[in-house]
Formats: C-alpha cells, structure tokens, sequence
C-alpha cells in the first residue's frame, strides 16, 4: 500500500516527536540515576523541568497530528 505525499509528511512529523520524546526521558534517567555524571548540569531540577516540557510539547503536538491530520484507515 503506498502512502501520499502529505500522510508521508505527517508520519515524519509524528516519527520526530516520538524520538525527541524518547530523547527527552533519556535525559531525565540519566540526570535521576547519575546527576554526578552530568557536569554542565548544576540546578538539576530546572534541567529536568526543560525536558519534562520538551515532553509535554511533543506529546500536545502528536495529539494535534493525530487527531487531525493521521487517517489510520
């Protein structure tokens, strides 16, 4: 089954913000389970915060992309 242009734009779209997600908790675990081998990371929680937003941003806008522009059928 081949894909349009636009549904290929949409996946990228989605595609990115699952791996900025997945890079984002990376860096939470790593700052939670070693904060001592993060060094240019002095307040830790204001660190933690920043990705927690990166986060929540991504995930509003796969919501967006999936309510409103991916057609699963």
């Amino acid at each position: 089954m081949s894909t349009t242009f636009n549904e290929d734009i949409i996946m990228s779209l989605m595609q990115d913000c699952y791996g900025k997600i997945g890079m984002a908790k990376m860096n939470i675990n790593v700052m939670l389970k070693n904060p001592t081998g993060v060094g240019d990371h002095s307040n830790y929680v204001q660190s933690i915060r920043e990705q927690a937003k990166i986060i929540a941003e991504q995930k509003g806008l796969l919501d967006v992309l999936e309510k409103d522009f991916y057609d699963k059928e």
